[in-house]
């Protein structure tokens, strides 16, 4: 007679094998191979910035998808620029979307090597978000044409490096503005004009000034008698460019000074009748500005000027004639101004 445990026993040893038969040949889907695009990168830098081999070098540090295009070979193009200021470094990139867009993104970072890494990250989310959708978008494989492939073992401890972050981009508008005083000296009237100011900056290094100015000065012309000038007037200048370098700029300008001049006597012991003469005055001129501008919005600058006055007069005593002023034909002027940056 056969003891019950006895069946048992047998009954489990010949179910134990069929079942781990049925594991084995159980089908299963592959994964995707990660698909790889042509690119190719045109990018321009300063010499103190990395070079487009440590640029493409960074984008394949972030990303598998993607190799660098033969010479003739339609690719991709991701178009990399960067420029220097005053305060840093500009960095752009364009490139074509998936529909076919021209999409451009703009940075900026006191270091061109932190903007450069910033411009990789960039260029590696985009193949990324590119030849993902591709997958996704593609018929999965057949489960009987791809044999599953034995599962991947990741050492313990180990962990990938996180990406660093991107600097925060400064929007810096197209058209900056300041404000300010200014005080100098005059060759042309031998005066001490004040003037308020107003300038718009662009981007591109061009700048547009007013400046509106007064000045007021009482000379001796000989022994008692003296006279008072008087000028007012309204100042254009434009500078096409300027030169950079930290905190420092330079810019040549040319500038149009519209305005009136007067000059009355006053009355003394030897000049009992006084008269004046009011003209207009009108000049033009070249000036040389360099300027210290921090990171505070505050700037200083140092000027001076080649100025042509267009209206040459000169003012006279009679009884007995004397020369009371002679505006030349050429004459310089120099001064400071200060201000506020917008």
């Amino acid at each position: 007679m056969t003891r019950p445990w006895f069946v048992v026993l047998l009954t489990l040893c010949s179910v134990a094998p069929a079942r781990a038969q049925s594991v084995d040949v159980a089908p299963s889907t592959a994964p995707a191979a990660a698909a790889e695009e042509a690119v190719r990168f045109q990018y321009t830098a300063p010499s103190d910035c990395p070079n487009a081999e440590s640029f493409a070098a960074q984008v394949r540090k972030r990303t598998a998808r993607g190799r660098l295009a033969d010479p003739g070979e339609l690719a991709r193009t991701f178009t990399v620029k960067l420029e220097s200021d005053a305060k840093g470094f500009w960095g752009s990139i364009e490139l074509l979307d998936d529909a076919g867009t021209k999409v451009a993104r703009h940075l900026h970072g006191e270091q061109c090597e932190a903007v450069v890494s910033s411009l990789a990250l960039i260029t590696a989310l985009a193949l990324d978000a590119t030849l993902r959708q591709t997958e996704e978008t593609s018929p999965p494989p057949s489960a009987r044409q791809v044999p599953l492939p034995p599962a991947p073992v990741s050492p313990i401890g180990t962990a990938a490096a996180p990406l660093p972050p991107a600097p925060k981009a400064a929007g810096r508008p197209r058209t900056r503005a300041r404000v300010g005083v200014s005080f100098g000296y005059d060759g042309s009237i031998h005066a001490l004009p004040f003037a308020l100011l107003g300038q718009l900056d662009w981007r591109g290094g061009f700048a547009l000034r007013l400046a509106a100015h007064y000045a007021k000065d009482d000379f001796v012309v000989d022994s008692g008698r003296s006279a008072e000038l008087r000028q007012a007037g309204l100042e254009t200048s434009a500078c096409p460019w300027r030169l950079a370098a930290r905190a420092l700029a330079l810019a040549p300008c040319v500038a149009f000074d519209l305005g009136t001049l007067r000059v009355q006597g006053l009355k003394a012991d030897k000049l009992t009748s006084a008269s004046a003469k009011t003209i207009l005055w009108a000049g033009v001129g070249t000036e040389l500005r360099l300027a210290w501008e921090p990171e505070l919005p505050v700037w200083i600058e140092l000027h001076g000027r080649a100025e042509f006055p267009l209206i040459s007069h000169q003012f006279k005593f009679i009884h007995p004639s004397a020369d009371v002023l002679t505006v030349p034909r050429f004459s310089g002027a120099a001064g400071v101004a200060a201000g506020v940056r917008f």
